[in-house]
């Protein structure tokens, strides 16, 4: 049987900092290797969807500005499709800038506070203008156990997958999770969500933030699978379906040299 889903990119002219676009590309090109027939649509400012039309949102990270440019568009336009998706289990991940906006405000530096798109109970805060602290370099964390048996469960052959999650943190704000929000991972080097948190990212349901960019998935293959496999799972109701497994000899390569550099 020949499998499919669809990709909305949120704000693709908005929040494109960061190379995080990389992640479509990823995302697409697994699909294609896989024989799975994948369409990316973009959703920017004007634009309303309906319920029931993606399968797995992206939305990548934005300089401050942008970041509020887009609130009103996607309260006004956005809220009720998304919210009812992905309470729904619609896969949804949010990166850097993306994953703060997830969250319900974003405290600023300057003590404006912006409202979030409310997706996830989290909340963001940044420093003081005179507080130059920056959250800023190579982050490894764990994910826990549970997670790391449902990746291995995605493949219909044995395959060998890292257990952690490699990328890139560059960001101010200090993101605290609320009740019903589990962290992503647990932070094996950097910092993650604040600087005294330890741990990195958040998962409700199938949405997930990372602080991970650079961009997130390229380096862990494993995590791109992980996204695809749940969404192919909640749109064909098949908890058995399983993904085709893929060499991944130069993205793992990639992933251990930054676990062993930093992780350690």
């Amino acid at each position: 049987m020949p499998y499919s889903l669809t990709i909305t990119h949120l704000y693709p002219d908005y929040l494109n900092l960061y190379g995080d676009t990389g992640n479509l590309i990823v995302l697409k090109r697994r699909c294609q290797w896989m024989g799975i027939d994948c369409t990316v649509k973009p959703l920017s400012m004007g634009d309303r969807p309906h319920p029931g039309e993606t399968d797995l949102y992206f939305m990548g990270g934005g300089q401050d500005n942008d970041q509020v440019a887009v609130v009103d568009d996607f309260h006004q336009l956005k809220y009720d499709t998304i919210k009812a998706d992905t309470e729904a289990g619609v896969v949804f991940l949010g990166v850097c800038g993306g994953y703060q906006l997830m969250g319900h405000t974003f405290l600023m530096g300057n003590g404006q506070e912006t409202r979030g798109l409310g997706i996830i109970n989290v909340t963001t805060k940044a420093p003081g203008t005179e507080v130059k602290q920056r959250c800023i370099g190579n982050l490894v964390a764990e994910v826990f156990p549970a997670m790391h048996q449902e990746m291995l469960s995605l493949y219909a052959a044995p395959k060998a997958i890292p257990s952690t999650l490699v990328g890139f943190e560059n960001h101010s704000g200090q993101t605290v999770l609320g009740d019903g929000v589990e962290p992503l991972a647990k932070t094996i080097a950097g910092f993650g969500n604040n600087a005294s948190a330890e741990y990195e990212g958040a998962r409700y349901k199938n949405v997930f933030g990372s602080y991970m960019h650079g961009s997130l998935l390229p380096k862990n293959p494993h995590f791109a699978d992980y996204l695809l496999g749940l969404a192919l799972r909640r749109k064909y109701d098949d908890a058995s379906l399983t993904l085709p497994v893929l060499p991944d000899a130069e993205e793992l390569e990639a992933h251990s040299y930054t676990v062993e550099r930093y992780g350690n």
